[in-house]
């Protein structure tokens, strides 16, 4: 690949916004040669996202020297890797959010976007996990069975096999 091809595809960039819970994209926007894009609520955004924790005009991606730069300009501030950055130097594919509870973001380049084009994409996010505390549920088994209703109950219960059997 030439290097004005190298520098086209890093200038064609996709922006996602992620699903919270399972960092799937549930919208995009696209670039193509544009060197500042600007992330925010105010509707003159390119990237306008309505949400509370989101400032005006939060974030700006800059092209300059053949790179990305990620700059934090929103009062709740920018997250890369759970840590708060002012300017950050942004790869092919980075993940970032808006303020420590504010939405998640994708940034990819087009080059990223063809290598995972070129091969198995496999999903590798993690299931959600569920485990069960079982010194927990044994101690809240035997609360239920040593409490005076579940008593009772046992109770009545052999009463009424009595009363069937005895019919």
């Amino acid at each position: 690949m030439s290097e004005d091809s190298a520098t086209r595809d890093e200038r064609e960039v996709t922006i996602q916004l992620l699903d919270p819970a399972m960092f799937r994209p549930v919208k995009s926007w696209k670039f193509s040669g544009q060197e500042t894009i600007t992330i925010g609520r105010s509707e003159d955004q390119d990237v306008e996202l309505v949400d509370a924790y989101v400032s005006r005009n939060h974030a700006n991606l800059h092209f300059k020297d053949d790179r990305w730069l990620l700059i934090s300009l929103g009062r709740n501030g920018v997250l890369v890797g759970n840590q708060m950055v002012t300017d950050y130097a942004v790869g092919d594919d980075v993940r970032f959010r808006l303020g420590t509870q504010g939405p998640w973001l994708r940034f990819s380049t087009a080059a990223e976007r063809e290598e995972a084009l070129s091969t198995v994409l496999i999903d590798t996010l993690p299931a959600p996990e569920f485990r069960v505390d079982e010194r927990r549920v044994q101690n809240e088994v035997g609360e239920i069975a040593s409490g005076e209703y579940f008593q009772e109950l046992q109770q009545r219960a052999k009463r009424m096999r009595r009363q069937r059997d005895e019919a």
